[in-house]
């Protein structure tokens, strides 16, 4: 639920190497149905580029065909999804180390125990996320629940307990919508280079 909500919160980059002539890259199921964003660099020198996902490719798979529509160029190359891969639509493939790059959703780890006492916001890993902070005491209130109903004779809730949905949707929101504003800073040209506009008169 939190990852639907915040499409960059939990982003990871995962490279691949490119291989001369190979067009279809196989992908772990849960890796390609989380996928945001495809780059590719098609010479070692060069940037990456964003691809275009094309959901429905009808075109000509042969390579002649291939090379003939798109290119290595920005904005000509594609990729489409299936059979567990990702194929690749552009100029010519070489060999380049590192030549793919998508960015994928990666939820927050598993718990490893409960008795650990490491901040569960920690990321255990490069490729996976910690437990976000904000939701720490709802996921200790949502255990209470669940223990307290779980019983023969089930314990009453406390205040807090009641109100879990609406405190856990005000969180929701809250990550929901990430503040991504800046701040613009202006330069005007020097005012020996603006002349006298009369404002000291």
């Amino acid at each position: 639920m939190i990852v639907e909500l915040n499409n960059g919160m939990f982003l990871v980059p995962a490279t691949f190497n490119l291989i001369a002539d190979q067009r279809e890259y196989g992908l772990p199921d849960d890796l390609l149905n989380r996928m945001q964003k495809v780059t590719f660099k098609f010479a070692s020198g060069n940037s990456r580029f964003p691809a275009t996902y094309i959901k429905d490719y009808y075109g000509s798979e042969t390579e002649s065909e291939i090379v003939r529509v798109f290119s290595n160029a920005e904005g000509e190359f594609a990729y489409v999804i299936r059979r567990r891969a990702i194929l690749i639509l552009s100029g010519t493939i070489i060999a380049v180390t590192g030549g793919g790059r998508l960015w994928y959703h990666a939820y927050p780890a598993d718990l490893a125990n409960l008795t650990g006492s490491t901040d569960l916001s920690v990321d255990p890993s490069t490729t996976t996320f910690g437990f976000p902070r904000q939701f720490h005491e709802l996921l200790a209130r949502r255990v209470s629940i669940e223990y307290k109903g779980s019983r023969p004779k089930p314990i009453l809730l406390n205040r807090h307990e009641r109100n879990y949905e609406n405190d856990l949707k005000i969180q929701l929101d809250a990550i929901a919508s990430v503040d991504n504003s800046a701040e613009i800073i202006g330069d005007l040209p020097p005012a020996k280079d603006l002349g006298n506009d009369g404002y000291d008169y």
